[in-house]
């Protein structure tokens, strides 16, 4: 089929070209990584060559996380300080490598340079929703492990970063044996 801006490909010729499954279509048509999909008379999803490019962007995105070894390191963010030396001190007396930030750009610089196996993630930052960060982590890194820490459980946001790709969540106050236990369910003990 053809449109105004060329050729149209449909979902399954799009799966049998670029080798992805379907369900990984979709999640990252969900994601907000694939954009203008349109639809035909009868709802079927319809891709351009558009659709095509961010496609094969989110396949090299996917494959250079994948290959790229990740750090021993557990990032814990948060904008309170006393929290990040709990955590922290929490963490290093268990054995732990541990890298701290205090605000959302922090953490995204820090994640992309060291590539920690895990990060705790307080939803409330300064500034900048940790949801957010948590979002643009992702984009780049979707191989991520991505816990998030909240003081204010809302199921709604919960459910939606764990469909999102959120590994778990923890509220607080945190428990150190479930930090720990969440820590060496990742990593190991």
């Amino acid at each position: 089929m053809t449109g105004s801006n060329g050729k149209f490909y449909s979902s399954k010729d799009v799966c049998e070209t670029l080798q992805i499954s379907k369900s990984t279509l979709f999640k990252w048509e969900r994601e907000g990584l694939i954009t203008k999909v349109r639809r035909d008379w009868r709802g079927w999803r319809l891709y351009d060559e558009r659709n095509l490019e961010e496609i094969r962007q989110n396949i090299e995105k996917q494959k250079a996380s994948e290959t790229k070894p990740r750090s021993s390191y557990v990032l814990v963010v948060d904008d309170d300080a006393m929290i990040l030396q709990v955590m922290s001190d929490l963490l290093q007396a268990a054995g732990y490598a541990v890298l701290t930030a205090g605000t959302g750009e922090e953490a995204v610089a820090m994640h992309m340079e060291k590539q920690p196996a895990l990060t705790f993630l307080d939803v409330k930052l300064r500034g900048r929703s940790g949801i957010d960060v948590f979002r643009e982590i992702k984009a780049v890194d979707p191989g991520s492990v991505i816990v998030i820490l909240t003081g204010y459980p809302k199921i709604e946001d919960t459910v939606q970063v764990i469909k999102e790709g959120a590994y778990n969540y923890l509220t607080k106050p945190i428990k150190s044996e479930e930090l720990l236990e969440m820590v060496a369910e990742v990593i190991g003990p």
